[in-house]
């Protein structure tokens, strides 16, 4: 097998491990958000991710030498985690307002968003495939949006929330591509950290308060799984297939998300849902398809 075809099929099974990990993410915060503020939440579950890779890290060190951050490449580095850390407060808000299976399935927009960044702005090549496929995305997200029986979807500020959580990952992706040659637990393990010690220090000063101890286990376990290989095994995908196609395989993970809030959350499976999920699948579907070369 010719050795661009394994990075391909690598950063595949990368993207997808990205989509599932993450996707379980919106409805247990979503759970989590029951017992603590949007704000603090957001932040904990940054340093979650960030203290769950400091072992990883610390251990490995002595046995290889990884790829650092250059110092002329802190730029992407620190641009990504401004954009990143705001991402999670805008999406504790729309969840707070809007039902986990709706918010889930509007986050496909981030595909949309990181596809059109990444060839008007980053100069990313261009794919027909990605192009065909975030029209039925937005499509199924107009309608989403649109439907009474989708709880929160609508346009109110919740849905505006989840939409700017999209655009904020979508200029993090493309910016956090310019450093993913370079070691993915380092740069997960700065992004996590930083953005979770300045969440938590804004979410103290706001007077949101600590969790008790059993719920800042479970927060701290979602942020690890969640978070923090969940932006490792993104960092990866990056490198190997590039934003706009690492994004069309992160639109599944809003699917993984709606799906695990109907069977943990018992959250109905309305006709309007059903109908957007599907359409949003196909383009999914569409994004992921690479034709072989003649």
């Amino acid at each position: 097998m010719p050795q661009s075809q394994k990075s391909t099929l690598s950063g595949i099974g990368f993207a997808i491990a990205t989509a599932l990990l993450f996707g379980s993410g919106t409805p247990l915060s979503k759970l989590l958000l029951d017992q603590t503020d949007p704000w603090m939440l957001a932040g904990l579950l940054f340093l979650g991710g960030g203290c769950g890779l400091l072992p990883i890290v610390l251990l490995r060190h002595p046995f290889q030498k990884p790829d650092y951050v250059q110092s002329g490449e802190w730029r992407w580095v620190w641009s990504s985690t401004l954009a990143g850390g705001i991402a999670p407060i805008l999406l504790m808000v729309g969840l707070s307002t809007a039902s986990a299976s709706s918010v889930a399935l509007l986050l496909n927009f981030e595909a949309v968003f990181t596809a059109i960044l990444a060839w008007t702005v980053f100069r990313e090549r261009w794919q027909w495939p990605v192009f065909l496929g975030i029209i039925p995305i937005t499509v199924g997200g107009i309608l989403l949006s649109q439907s009474t029986e989708a709880k929160g979807a609508g346009w109110s500020w919740g849905s505006l929330a989840v939409l700017g959580t999209c655009l904020a990952w979508a200029i993090d992706s493309n910016l956090t591509f310019r450093v993913s040659h370079r070691d993915p637990f380092q740069i997960a393990l700065i992004k996590n950290g930083v953005a979770g010690i300045v969440n938590v220090a804004i979410a103290s000063l706001i007077g949101q308060q600590f969790p008790d101890g059993s719920t800042l286990i479970q927060i701290g376990g979602v942020g690890f799984l969640c978070y923090g290989l969940t932006y490792c095994c993104f960092v990866l995908a990056l490198r190997c297939i590039g934003s706009s196609r690492t994004a069309a395989f992160f639109a599944l993970a809003p699917l993984v998300g709606s799906a695990i809030a109907v069977v943990v959350l018992h959250e109905t499976v309305t006709a309007g849902v059903a109908i957007a999920a599907l359409i949003m699948t196909g383009g999914a579907l569409l994004c992921a398809w690479e034709p072989q070369a003649r």
